[in-house]
């Protein structure tokens, strides 16, 4: 016989754990166990208790224990399928979660906890429609919303998202991270000065929210609004630094680095922790499916390529002369799309195009790697990198036997599961290569593809377009946020020095072209000198560019296809070789087309070059008609000489891996 009152020590350990005393709360169970072994309340509520404390392992086999006497009791199967879920394993938390629905459909804690599962599987349908389940069980669910908000997003639901968060924020107004997810929704769907005041909101609410910096950083440079862009700038860069040396997450994505001046070693651990971090979402999966790559079939060689961009995109523009160069008697061509953006007529070029394409906008991440598997390819080249949408996790499961990167990003990607970086010698030199976790591949011109454009046959004139007659029209027509207040300055320096010069962009978002404006101002330097493009049609706004006098790229991320459209129209591009791939794009198009005349090496070179042209239009017109020569004959225009080079580099990657020579990195060149 016990003197313990087991009914008086749970209460007491309910009062403890209601209070946030876990340890009492714990000492309280174990006493109304000792009295009364057998009832399940009390292991679910001590599960509860140690859970709070961290100590999941003793968490566990107390829940093991109450199910060994009642498997009936749905709650304590969903505790215990929490902390299996947390401990990565995913399969038996399934179970769990499942055993308590089949006792109980009224437990939203199971409903979403199963999401949970599915959403880190990459089933965002599937965790959207259990979510919502949760949520007509406990409408104030704050984690369900959130998770069902990501969900949404991640399905290109964004509307939805911001309703949600919306409703969220209304509920919980002084949360400060639910501002920044509401910023992060508005951010998505393109609202930057919307976005920037819930950033700004959320910074005042919690100064310590981990992932806000980069997502503001990002907003800030959307639109150009460079006041405190220094400020936070540095904090993304201290943060990720600090989270490294921690050994925890980061949270900036890589891409978002190339506009800054992080150096090479930074990205490289920046790109391996991201990268990392996206393999370990998906290890139970990867080893559910554990694929082992079958003996290589004999006939042509099964190339696949993969991107969220198979669309109206600056990546497709590049890309699509070369799918059609490609050679169809020794290798079969593959695509797949992925990601939930809009399909248009471009996505209906490249189903033609390929041998074989496959959309999965409607399947999930097991299905995809599936169906790559089964098909049996020779080599997956991803397109994406660390741009939106890309294939990370995928990549990770590894469903081909070589993996390469090519084109879309352009620069280290920090994981095993990608063999190659497709480059060249100018935008990734030795100094850089030393920091890449793959094994480089140099192509012998520019690693950037090109597609010829159509030009629109009819050029208007200066006045037509807002141009003045007679004077130097710079120009620069990449998207804003490229933009960096140093190299702003430099060009409002040169239209100080050329009275009556002018600089000519694309119209942006209202607070970007406005800032933009007000930074002119501040300097002394009329804001109409500032003369901002309407968007056209591609064909129409190439032909307008040949107006220009000289193209001045970015400095942090240069131009890609925005340089290609500029030399096409026989526009000179002047750039900056910087010291990272981001920053060399542009040196790397200019080597190609042979104009390494216009890559300097500093912003002092680029000013003098500039003003040297200006005042000599002698030179000025040499060098367009240096450009209109080189489209017809430079290397970087000969597509179906860039297709040889990457076949040449594809078979020789093949070549290594049948043979069991091993991954290195060589000139494609050298391979032909």
């Amino acid at each position: 016989m016990t003197d313990i009152d087991p009914r008086a020590e749970f209460e007491g350990g309910n009062a403890a754990l209601a209070e946030g005393r876990a340890g009492d709360a714990v000492s309280h169970y174990r006493k109304a166990l000792v009295a009364a072994p057998d009832v399940v309340e009390v292991h679910h509520n001590l599960t509860a208790a140690l859970a709070q404390l961290g100590r999941n392992d003793e968490a566990m086999a107390v829940a093991r224990q109450g199910l060994a006497q009642r498997a009936d009791y749905a709650p304590l199967h969903v505790a215990l399928a929490n902390l299996l879920s947390q401990q990565g394993a995913a399969t038996k938390a399934r179970e769990h979660y499942a055993e308590a629905l089949g006792l109980d459909q009224g437990l939203a804690g199971a409903w979403s906890g199963m999401a949970g599962l599915h959403m880190a599987d990459g089933s965002y349908d599937i965790a959207s429609d259990k979510y919502r389940k949760a949520l007509l069980l406990n409408k104030k669910d704050v984690v369900s919303m959130n998770n069902l908000a990501i969900c949404q997003m991640s399905l290109g639901q964004h509307h939805d998202a911001l309703a949600l968060y919306r409703d969220l924020v209304a509920l919980n107004p002084d949360v400060g991270s639910l501002q920044n997810n509401l910023a992060q929704v508005l951010q998505a769907l393109g609202r930057h000065d919307e976005a920037v005041v819930a950033f700004r909101r959320a910074l005042d609410l919690d100064q310590d929210i981990d992932n806000l910096a980069p997502f503001f950083m990002q907003s800030l440079m959307y639109q150009c609004a460079w006041e405190d862009l220094s400020v936070i700038k540095q904090r993304v860069l201290d943060e990720t630094r600090r989270r490294l040396a921690d050994g925890l997450p980061i949270t900036v994505q890589p891409f978002s680095l190339a506009g800054t001046d992080a150096p090479a070693d930074l990205r490289l651990a920046a790109s391996r922790s991201y990268a990392a971090h996206c393999a370990a979402s998906i290890t139970d999966l990867r080893d559910r499916l554990a694929f082992k790559h079958l003996p290589a079939r004999v006939g042509p060689l099964r190339i696949g390529y993969i991107s969220p961009d198979f669309r109206q995109h600056s990546v497709a523009t590049a890309f699509k002369d070369l799918i059609a160069h490609h050679d169809r008697e020794y290798f079969e061509w593959f695509g797949y799309a992925i990601g939930q953006e809009k399909r248009d007529h471009m996505t209906d070029y490249f189903r033609a195009q390929f041998n074989h394409f496959t959309d999965f906008a409607d399947k999930d991440l097991e299905e995809t790697a599936r169906h790559i598997h089964q098909d049996r390819l020779d080599l997956l080249v991803d397109l994406s990198g660390f741009t939106r949408h890309s294939a990370l996790e995928l990549l990770a499961l590894r469903p081909a036997p070589v993996q390469a990167h090519y084109l879309g990003y352009g620069a280290t990607l920090g994981t095993d599961c990608v063999q190659y970086l497709v480059t060249d010698a100018v935008n990734t030199p030795p100094q850089l290569a030393a920091h890449c976790a793959e094994a480089v591949v140099y192509l012998p011109d520019s690693f950037m593809a090109t597609s010829r454009p159509e030009i629109a046959a009819e050029t208007p004139d200066r006045a037509s377009q807002g141009l003045p007659e007679g004077t130097m029209v710079f120009a620069n027509f990449n998207a804003h946020y490229k933009f960096d207040p140093e190299t702003f300055d430099l060009w409002l320096d040169l239209l100080a020095a050329l009275p009556g010069s002018v600089i000519w962009l694309l119209q942006g978002g209202d607070g970007a072209m406005v800032n933009l404006r007000a930074t002119a101002q501040a300097k002394g330097i009329d804001p109409e000198r500032l003369v901002f493009a309407p968007r056209a049609p591609h064909p129409e706004h190439l032909a307008r560019q040949s107006l220009a006098d000289l193209s001045l790229d970015c400095r942090h991320h240069t131009g890609g296809v925005s340089t290609m459209d500029a030399l096409w129209s026989g526009l000179p591009v002047l750039t900056i070789a910087g010291d990272n791939q981001s920053a060399r794009t542009g040196a790397s198009i200019l080597h190609a087309a042979g104009l390494e005349d216009m890559v300097v090496a500093s912003p002092e070179e680029y000013r003098a070059k500039a003003l040297e042209l200006a005042a000599d239009p002698v030179a000025l017109a040499e060098l367009k008609g240096r450009v209109k020569a080189a489209t017809k004959t430079a290397p970087l225009f000969d597509t179906r000489r860039l297709a040889r080079h990457l076949e040449a580099a594809y078979r020789e990657m093949v070549r290594r891996h049948r043979s069991g020579a091993g991954v290195g990195s060589f000139a494609a060149a050298e391979v032909l």
